[in-house]
């Protein structure tokens, strides 16, 4: 059962970019699934390495096609996204000490984190890049 589902609302315009972000959503709900599910430890570490592998290169891609075409909010973006990276770096150094609670603790942040950012940030460019003729 899929936790969050992805509603027209979410995407940006941006094909490229709204594939990815619904590659993340999917991994948010795999999360939930594991969790729900008590699956063990090595499970929710396998479903946590593929969210921070694919979330970092999604990140260098939104950043690569925001500082290519002179996104003017761009620092501020970049900002957000190592703030991002910096508050999951400390949950999954909890999670790694062995704190069970750091678990939902990460499915938390991720949840609440991606759809905040992905329905307001995320649109900013969304409407900028389109009237630069990028789809």
């Amino acid at each position: 059962m899929d936790i969050i589902k992805w509603r027209a609302a979410y995407a940006t315009g941006i094909s490229s970019m709204d594939i990815q972000h619904q590659k993340l959503i999917g991994l948010i709900n795999k999360m939930y699934t594991v969790l729900r599910n008590e699956e063990p430890d090595s499970s929710i570490q396998g479903v946590l390495d593929e969210m921070a592998e694919y979330a970092e290169s999604h990140l260098k891609d939104e950043e690569t096609i925001l500082e290519s075409n002179d996104y003017p909010d761009f620092a501020n973006h970049l900002a957000i996204h190592k703030s991002y990276l910096d508050k999951l770096k400390v949950l999954m150094t909890e999670w790694q000490n062995e704190d069970k609670a750091a678990a939902m603790d990460i499915y938390t942040f991720l949840r609440q984190w991606w759809m905040g950012h992905i329905v307001t940030e995320d649109q900013k460019y969304g409407e900028f890049l389109k009237d630069k003729g990028i789809k």
